[in-house]
């Protein structure tokens, strides 16, 4: 299917009804500039429209696609059929790249306001950047690290993975100079940071690994977070000297192990269901 090619066609249809754009666009309920884009090849018609372009010009939804009329033989309805299935997957993925780039656009949006509001603010009460670079920072850690998935959705999983693999520590870094904390703060984060990546690593290769059984992978994604909590817990009492367990370490464990057996229970059920 050709754009420019469909697009011609109905300029052709359009000059031939002696319509004008904006005639052809108040009969489709759209705008004259969507139809401009058209015919120059920009765009094309959403698949909702194919059939009420086609009656307007007394032509079938195959002949339109193609962008010239075609013969009735079975080789071209044949051909009319893998047109039109094409041509629904490409309207599907052009929806879907726009409802992304809205996300990403939104989602970049929200935080530059986060920046701005926080510039002013501490300018206008200290004449100066003080408190507001801790903001600022892990504003745009947040934007470098999470805007793969914004923009590309599932696709961009891998790549929110690798930036936030390779920016927590610099980012820690950054926060450890701008906080004053002591000493504590990058040798926890940092720890924290490895132990808490890594399980979301995990996770990931669990879901790309049992894409038919996500009730499995989310169970064993809950299990393996009690480990990964145990550990934290022995990091941070081996540093501050704190108790290993307490009463809501125990709490959240009983709860993770249930929704566990619980998903697995569903998993259990969903497949004996299919047999």
């Amino acid at each position: 299917m050709n754009n420019e090619k469909m697009g011609r066609f109905i300029s052709e249809l359009r000059k031939s009804h002696q319509m004008t754009q904006r005639e052809l666009a108040a009969k489709l309920n759209v705008t004259d500039k969507a139809v401009s884009k058209w015919e120059r090849g920009l765009s094309c018609p959403d698949i909702s429209l194919l059939t009420p372009i086609s009656d307007i010009f007394g032509i079938t939804a195959s002949e339109l696609l193609n962008g010239e009329k075609n013969g009735s033989d079975a080789a071209n309805v044949e051909a009319s059929i893998d047109d039109v299935l094409q041509y629904a997957d490409k309207a599907v993925k052009s929806k879907t790249d726009s409802i992304q780039n809205i996300y990403a656009i939104v989602f970049s949006i929200s935080l530059l306001l986060g920046v701005i509001v926080c510039t002013i603010c501490d300018i206008a009460i200290a004449g100066a950047f003080t408190w507001s670079l801790i903001p600022i920072s892990s504003i745009v850690f947040t934007w470098l690290s999470f805007f793969p998935v914004a923009k590309y959705g599932r696709k961009g999983i891998v790549g929110s993975l690798i930036a936030l693999s390779l920016l927590i520590v610099p980012f820690l870094y950054v926060l450890n100079i701008l906080m004053s904390v002591g000493a504590l703060l990058l040798p926890i984060g940092i720890r924290m940071s490895v132990i808490s990546i890594a399980y979301l690593w995990v996770v990931f290769a669990l879901f790309k690994t049992l894409k038919s059984r996500k009730l499995i992978a989310s169970a064993v994604s809950l299990l393996l977070a009690a480990p990964v909590c145990l550990l934290i817990n022995f990091t941070l009492s081996k540093i501050l000297a704190g108790p290993l367990l307490d009463i809501w370490d125990v709490l959240a464990f009983s709860i993770i192990a249930v929704a566990a057996v619980v998903l697995f229970i569903m998993d259990f059920t969903a497949r004996k269901n299919e047999t």
